[in-house]
């Protein structure tokens, strides 16, 4: 018997020509309701350096438990998402996710799930990488940041990472 994914349903993650949401939904499906995993959100940059300066650079380290798969990106639902370019490299292997860095453009995801009109909140389904990435070794990465506005802003990079329980 296959599991299927509760992401299936939504009109949003279709198995599309050039999309890969299907496929890596049904590659987490048998993670939905596996007891053993925890969805957390790792955050980059820290608090007190999001707040990056016109043309800034952000360097940040990145610890992400050992064991951990990481499956995507959330940053803040706007219509045009920030400004910046970010580079990840896993330091224990040695690897640069991108061979440049890359365009928050390619990061951002906007797939809305639910709006709330008491608080005007709006949710969002995450920017899903390709395949889930497991977190190996030390689990530290080297998540770097350029701001590419030229007007300082607030730029909060969240990885969606299921973390094994225990």
């Amino acid at each position: 018997m296959t599991a299927i994914s509760p992401l299936s349903l939504n009109q949003l993650t279709r198995d599309l020509w050039g999309k890969f949401d299907g496929s890596v939904a049904h590659q987490l499906a048998a993670l939905a309701d596996d007891p053993c995993y925890l969805m957390k959100f790792y955050k980059a940059p820290s608090d007190d350096t999001e707040l990056v300066a016109a043309n800034g650079y952000v360097p940040y380290g990145l610890q992400i438990t050992p064991g951990a798969i990481i499956f995507g990106f959330y940053l803040p639902i706007t219509a045009v998402p920030p400004s910046f370019n970010a580079q990840i490299t896993d330091v224990s292997l040695d690897h640069k996710w991108f061979d440049d860095p890359v365009s928050s453009v390619f990061l951002s995801n906007l797939k809305p799930t639910y709006q709330s009109n008491f608080v005007m909140q709006v949710g969002s389904f995450p920017n899903l990488l390709t395949a889930p990435y497991p977190v190996v070794g030390s689990g530290l990465f080297m998540v770097e940041i350029w701001e590419t506005s030229g007007v300082q802003q607030r730029i909060q990079l969240v990885f969606g990472v299921l973390e094994v329980c225990g």
